[in-house]
């Protein structure tokens, strides 16, 4: 069974995230979603929207994504690898 991990401003507050292989920051995250071969990003609409359900995000899936603690006990920085489709 995975394992899966979440993180959001309560246990990952200031972290950054780059999309490694494009050389990309991600901007406006939300939360990071860790699991095995099926990891997301989830990023607020720029400019945001509101929606009868709330803010609008969108998914950015990778096949991997590795939180990266710095010697904390809260990650500082997310490395995604392999976006998907």
């Amino acid at each position: 069974m995975a394992t899966i991990q979440i993180f959001d401003a309560d246990n990952a507050l200031g972290a950054e995230v780059w999309d490694v292989e494009a050389s990309r920051k991600l901007e406006k995250v939300a939360m990071v979603v860790v699991e095995d071969g099926n990891s997301a990003v989830v990023c607020l609409e720029d400019p945001p929207r509101l929606h009868s359900y709330g803010i609008a995000v969108r998914s950015e899936r990778f096949q991997t994504i590795y939180p990266i603690y710095g010697g904390g006990t809260k990650p500082v920085l997310f490395h995604c690898y392999g976006r998907q489709p």
